[in-house]
């Protein structure tokens, strides 16, 4: 931890979303110190700040373009706030994929996990891709599995993507799943797609740009007329900088 920031006068900020990334990496160990299942998290995460910069950097870039509520500030300016479980998620499961494939060892990896699903009832392993421009938003008792993914994924409440006979679905990008919703096996979902409340996709494809109603066999297509991420995001699509590694 940083023995130089003290934390207890951290809970008077009016702007917890404009704290340096310097005093959000120490917040971020802390939190995770305090609920990981294992003592010792916090320490063990020191030799990574480089990689917690990098995945900063990025979730502050991607919420620079993000028009949702508590993402960036009246002037514009990104919001990252390890407060926010929203933000908290993104941060978590960036970092963990990330230091995953810097074989960081394996307890510590499904320490961040327990947290992750424990604590804030997201259940996305650091052995899934990384998204770029993820955005779970009120993502409560969401499951991510293995798959391919483009870029724009929003989560609500309670969705799924998983598998269906050991097989996992490949999403181009700019989707928006409704409450309830699921996206299973081989199932090749189309850019912009949204899938209404509770909608099941099941080793089906989908074209682009539809809306999707109804359950397996019986799903149905409404012309999408709209741009998902115009739902979300103002900007951001053609950034050149790279956003992966």
């Amino acid at each position: 931890m940083d023995v130089s920031l003290d934390l207890t006068t951290l809970v008077q900020s009016d702007q917890p979303g404009h704290w340096s990334e310097a005093t959000v990496w120490t917040v971020f160990r802390q939190v995770l110190d305090r609920q990981s299942p294992l003592p010792g998290v916090g320490a063990a995460l020191a030799p990574y700040g480089d990689t917690f910069r990098a995945v900063y950097e990025k979730v502050s870039r991607e919420h620079s373009f993000c028009t949702a509520r508590y993402y960036r500030d009246e002037a514009g300016k990104p919001l990252v706030n390890p407060l926010n479980i929203e933000h908290m998620t993104r941060l978590l499961h960036m970092f963990s994929r990330r230091i995953f494939l810097d074989d960081a060892p394996c307890a510590l990896l499904d320490c961040l996990f327990y947290v992750m699903k424990g604590q804030y009832s997201l259940n996305i392993f650091y052995r899934t891709q990384e998204i770029d421009l993820f955005f779970p938003m009120h993502a409560l008792g969401s499951v991510v599995g293995y798959g391919e993914f483009g870029p724009f994924i929003v989560l609500t409440q309670n969705c799924t993507i998983g598998h269906n006979h050991g097989a996992y679905p490949t999403i181009q990008g700019g989707l928006w799943m409704g409450p309830g919703s699921a996206i299973l096996g081989r199932s090749k979902i189309g850019r912009n797609v949204r899938l209404a409340a509770n909608a099941l996709v099941v080793d089906r494809d989908v074209p682009d740009d539809v809306v999707v109603f109804g359950i397996g066999t019986d799903i149905k297509f409404k012309a999408n007329d709209r741009d998902n991420r115009l739902m979300a995001l103002d900007g951001g699509f053609d950034d050149p900088r790279p956003v992966g590694k």
